[in-house]
């Protein structure tokens, strides 16, 4: 009798890489989280790095991790978020040096 988890011909399935599945789920709270609180897009670069790391791990090691459409969806997820995490910054530093000229200047009417 054999074992009954043990089938002949039949691969077990593989274990996913590490912080391949984290990568998605940053990344889709990053950039859908965006869009309801600004605060999530902070975790952008987390799923960039995480989903960068699995992604690289699945490639060296194909025979032994899976995940590799998880962690490069998250990786670009992150990469999205990034872009959009810097692109909010940007505007919220010219947001800030417009109100500091504007409060700053002298509309010359001896207020």
């Amino acid at each position: 009798m054999t074992h009954p988890s043990f089938h002949p011909g039949v691969m077990p399935a593989r274990p996913k890489a590490p912080g391949a599945t984290l990568s998605l789920v940053l990344g889709i709270v990053a950039v859908g989280g965006m869009f309801v609180l600004l605060v999530p897009v902070f975790l952008a670069p987390l799923a960039w790095y995480h989903g960068a790391a699995a992604s690289r791990r699945v490639e060296r090691e194909p025979e032994r991790w899976s995940g590799g459409g998880e962690a490069k969806a998250g990786w670009v997820l992150g990469m999205i978020g990034s872009a959009l995490m810097l692109g909010m910054l940007g505007v919220l530093l010219l947001a800030t040096l417009g109100v500091t000229t504007i409060a700053g200047h002298d509309a010359g009417y001896g207020t």
